[in-house]
């Protein structure tokens, strides 16, 4: 639709095809696979590397999927879940993903838990920084020489 948002989009869709079932089957996915890339291509999204996309939707959920674009992951995300983005952020080797949830497989109550709603939290860098792992091993300089005794 034109003027339609990719949030709009995917509330469109997701009313357009219901899962009617408990689970979604094999047509459930494909109709609504199609038109997620019916939409993609009328908005004319680019196709980048498929990578993971961590998510947190407005009710707080966190959560993932393998899109080749933010917009698509937003898309997917917001037609299988019905709610819509609050951000979507490129996390190739899931360490956003894991900074919410990090014993890497959710059960199903960690799946259930929401967050507040914040901008994406930064990935972390499971290393110390290189001064500090430097820091016991200088030479003392000529000054701190007398002060070493």
């Amino acid at each position: 639709m034109v003027g339609e948002s990719l949030a709009e989009a995917g509330e469109r869709i997701h009313a357009a095809a219901p899962i009617r079932g408990e689970r979604a089957t094999d047509e459930d996915c494909r109709i609504r696979r199609e038109l997620i890339n019916d939409t993609l291509a009328a908005r004319a999204v680019e196709s980048g590397d498929r990578n993971w996309h961590t998510a947190q939707l407005v009710d707080g959920h966190v959560v993932g999927v393998w899109a080749d674009s933010a917009d698509e992951a937003e898309l997917d995300l917001t037609v299988w879940w019905g709610v819509r983005c609050h951000w979507v952020v490129v996390d190739p080797g899931c360490r956003l993903f894991q900074e919410y949830f990090p014993r890497g497989k959710r059960s199903a109550v960690e799946a259930d838990r929401r967050f507040p709603l914040a901008p994406p939290r930064s990935i972390r860098d499971r290393f110390a920084p290189a001064d500090s792992l430097l820091d016991g091993i200088w030479a003392p300089t000529r000054s701190d020489a007398s002060m070493v005794r």
